[in-house]
């Protein structure tokens, strides 16, 4: 009886001993996933010169609510759908246009280029760059710099827009205010004034069609008052803007991997992405490639989408700016298979002069074409 008693004692102990060792090991789990998911965004996050980074401008954010954030949150944005992709290059100041390097050397140590030369009738948009300081405290804009009908113009901010302040966690707020003035002789006047409050209001868990990232979610408020004085017309604009940027932040990605910039204008969506060459080549096709023309292009008043499909269905056409901003929308329902056209009038639509990409879709398939309005 007493042998039986003892073998059961040190049973016992046994098993006790192997609930505290698990215990122990879940509690250092879990406190690890906390420490992991709660990150800290420092200066070395940022770019640097050299960095190659592929961005994807999305759709189909409709039923997200992207303004929800909170602590050890969940964002699933997997279905965003790819609409086109720029890669930012990341250079030194350096290495940008002679002309431009006189006003940004010795104040800022990072620069990229905006897109590509742009096509806007009439003028001759080249060379566009932002420039930045990154430091151990700070990440700031310093300016942007263009050629314009071979005039080099750089904009240098008399004090800098902040964009991050390091080291970045949950729960840190800030504010700056940034302007810059340009007088142009005889030709024209320029003046910005902004304000950028940011909090970081989330962190959690970020799912895009790229991955998945442990991130800190910043929102910022800007209000900017722009004020545009054109000599040969005689005649001042003022521009006031305000504006919201959701910017999911995670370690180590340079840049954020998700951002929704939102105005009175719509949605600007963009998410860091891999090398994208044919966003319909997954997707059951409903549009035949080679039938989809546009024109006339560029178009004044009205453009017509003349397109073949291979069965009976729906198409959505959009209009996006060339940064991704939404301008004109419509949905065509119930069309035959076959030749179908469709007509989007640009008049009272006010929207400006330039180079626009016209979106198609059917069903997942997407198709792209830049059209060029010249009101």
């Amino acid at each position: 009886m007493l042998k039986l008693l003892k073998k059961k004692m040190i049973i016992y102990k046994i098993y006790r001993m192997k609930l505290w060792h698990l215990l122990f090991i879940m509690l250092i789990f879990i406190c690890a996933q906390g420490i992991r998911a709660q990150i800290v965004i420092d200066s070395i996050d940022m770019p640097f010169p050299g960095d190659i980074i592929n961005i994807s401008t999305g759709l189909n954010i409709d039923f997200i609510d992207y303004t929800e954030t909170g602590e050890d949150f969940t964002w699933d944005f997997s279905s965003l759908i790819p609409v086109y992709q720029t890669a930012d290059t990341f250079v030194s100041p350096s290495q940008t246009p002679f002309t431009y390097q006189f006003f940004f050397m010795g104040r800022t140590n990072l620069a990229y280029r905006y897109m590509q030369d742009l096509p806007i009738p009439d003028f001759e948009l080249k060379n566009v760059f932002y420039y930045y300081k990154n430091s151990h405290t700070n990440y700031n804009n310093a300016g942007y710099a263009a050629s314009l009908n071979f005039l080099p113009l750089p904009f240098v901010l008399s004090t800098p827009d902040v964009i991050y302040r390091f080291p970045l966690e949950y729960g840190d707020q800030d504010s700056s205010v940034s302007g810059l003035v340009y007088n142009l002789p005889e030709t024209a006047y320029l003046s910005i004034d902004r304000k950028r409050v940011n909090k970081v209001d989330g962190w959690g868990e970020l799912t895009t069609p790229f991955g998945t990232f442990d991130v800190l979610r910043m929102t910022s408020e800007v209000t900017e008052y722009d004020s545009i004085y054109i000599d040969s017309l005689e005649m001042g604009v003022p521009v006031n803007r305000q504006y919201t940027e959701y910017k999911w932040l995670a370690k180590g990605q340079k840049i954020p991997v998700l951002k929704i910039t939102s105005d009175v204008s719509g949605l600007i969506v963009t998410y860091t992405d891999s090398v994208r060459v044919d966003y319909d080549a997954v997707h059951e096709k409903f549009i035949n490639k080679g039938s989809l023309q546009i024109y006339p292009n560029p178009a004044s008043t009205e453009v017509f989408i003349e397109f073949e499909l291979s069965k009976p269905g729906d198409i959505e056409i959009a209009l996006l700016g060339m940064s991704g901003a939404h301008f004109y929308s419509l949905v065509e329902t119930h069309l035959k298979k076959g030749i179908n056209q469709s007509r989007i009038s640009l008049k009272n639509t006010f929207i400006p002069n330039g180079a626009y990409l016209l979106v198609i879709r059917s069903g997942k398939q997407l198709m792209t074409r830049k059209l060029v309005i010249n009101n």
